[in-house]
């Protein structure tokens, strides 16, 4: 996400201050070492991995990626900040990784020689339900669940875990010889970042741009949470079925139509039959379509229906020619939303 200034002159005062912040926490030293040794012989083949990785571990001990705030403070150089997007602590880098860093490597270097105050943050994200499932599955081996040790030390538990594993991806970052600031590498469950999110969470909600509703979502009944779409596997159902379900000890019917029938709000007498292979959507449905041309369900256009559990939402029976097909089913289809 990229936040855009309304002008350049508040960019660079919100940058003096990210400096000045900066600037209260960390000392800046650049320490002393012995010049890279040019007494032995030249080798006869060019060995990328040794040459490089001494170069390397020159350019950190010499400080040459820090960034500092006194140069900002005192208008001396102007400054230049990015972030690396932080990839998931529990994998590892890839190709696509490799070139966001390349250009950001390269525009950070252009940036130095320009002249400019640069800092380039490196850290790693704590990838959400992927590390709480393979902190989950050590303690499985323990007999144990996150909700046997509670929230506190399961928390320590991911720490722990990532002081252990999480450092692979910041090792690839240094094979790619990236001019960060290693000083402020950061991991987003970290003390200040924890902060920062409940803080900016809570503004969102003060000022009613995220809330709270009941809205249908991906629950998992092992981790005991919603998931993103992109984290669960759509199976499709050719035929009715049971399965096997995780967190569950009896299989589950999977497949079966279910009929049930909304009712007209004018009269209660007449009703509408829809039938789903997931009843539980129907908490969610807003309409009922039919097709225009359906005998059985004239009179029923345009009317309202009484949903059995919140009776107050307002529904009604619509028509669509092209979705709704009248031979199937009841020829009645509910609408719920995605």
């Amino acid at each position: 996400m990229f936040l855009l200034p309304r002008n350049l002159a508040k960019f660079a005062w919100l940058q003096r201050r990210c400096f000045a912040a900066i600037s209260k926490t960390t000392e800046i030293s650049k320490p002393q070492i012995a010049p890279k040794d040019l007494s032995h012989p030249m080798e006869k083949d060019y060995d990328p991995k040794r040459v490089e990785a001494e170069w390397y571990s020159y350019w950190i001990a010499q400080g040459y990626f820090r960034a500092n705030p006194d140069n900002i403070l005192s208008s001396t150089k102007r400054p230049f900040a990015m972030l690396i997007p932080p990839p998931n602590v529990t994998g590892s880098l890839h190709t696509g990784h490799a070139l966001f860093v390349a250009i950001q490597d390269a525009l950070v270097r252009y940036k130095r020689m320009k002249g400019y105050e640069t800092l380039w943050i490196p850290g790693t994200d704590h990838a959400g339900i992927g590390t709480q499932i393979v902190v989950e599955k050590e303690l499985m081996k323990k007999g144990l669940t996150r909700h046997d040790i509670g929230r506190e030390k399961f928390v320590d538990c991911v720490w722990e875990w990532r002081k252990r594993y999480g450092d692979r991806i910041l090792e690839q970052f240094k094979a790619l010889g990236c001019a960060v600031d290693w000083d402020r590498c950061f991991f987003t469950m970290d003390e200040r970042r924890t902060r920062a999110v409940t803080e900016a969470f809570c503004r969102l909600a003060d000022e009613g741009i995220i809330y709270r509703m009941n809205r249908l979502v991906n629950w998992c009944p092992v981790l005991r949470t919603a998931l993103s779409d992109i984290e669960v596997e759509r199976v499709d159902i050719k035929e009715p079925r049971l399965i096997k379900v995780p967190g569950h000890s009896k299989e589950v019917e999977v497949g079966y139509l279910t009929q049930f029938a909304y009712k007209l709000r004018e009269d209660p007498g007449k009703e509408v039959v829809v039938a789903t292979t997931r009843l539980e959507t129907m908490l969610g449905d807003v309409a009922v379509a039919v097709h225009p041309n359906d005998t059985r369900y004239i009179d029923f256009i345009g009317k309202e229906l009484i949903h059995p559990f919140i009776p107050n939402r307002k529904m009604s029976v619509i028509v669509d020619p092209i979705l709704v097909k009248a031979n199937v089913g009841t020829g009645a289809v509910k609408v719920t939303p995605a």
